[in-house]
């Protein structure tokens, strides 16, 4: 899920120069103005950055702009094919797929947060908020979990 080898090269270089400099996917998207895991999903290529995003970028990691947007110009639109066999139920569906689609991100935040450990499913709770927008509510879904840390011995 992090083999840096298969990622377009600007999201390596995204991620080199995230480790490399120390800085958290929470200081970079606070440096672009976005979400930490909209960040994360950009830098595992599952986002679009703007122009102003790239500069950004390039400003924070001390990379070439013009040479980190002509490799996401090169790399094309970010791939979001996920396959999920069996999944037709329109609620449950969108969730799966969020998960597939998102999940390298969403794990990379998690274990840049917690630690590398393991969400526990037994000890979960579940929330369903409805969210008022007028005509079209939306939805949130809030899971909540126990981590556990991987040991070593």
């Amino acid at each position: 899920m992090n083999n840096i080898d298969s990622l377009p090269p600007a999201c390596a270089k995204l991620l080199h120069e995230k480790s490399r400099r120390k800085l958290s996917f929470a200081q970079i998207a606070e440096h672009l103005s976005h979400d930490e895991v909209w960040t994360a999903a950009l830098f595992y290529g599952r986002a679009t950055p703007t122009l102003k995003d790239i500069h950004a970028l390039a400003d924070l990691l001390n990379l070439s702009p013009q040479t980190l947007e002509d490799d996401f110009r090169t790399a094309g639109p970010p791939l979001r094919e996920v396959s999920i066999s069996g999944a037709t139920d329109p609620v449950i569906y969108p969730f799966q797929e969020a998960i597939a689609l998102y999940g390298p991100a969403i794990r990379s935040v998690v274990v840049e947060k917690m630690g590398d450990g393991a969400v526990s499913v037994p000890d979960m709770k579940v929330r369903v908020e409805k969210v008022p927008r007028g005509k079209d509510d939306n939805v949130r879904l809030i899971l909540e979990s126990k981590y556990t840390l991987y040991k070593s011995w």
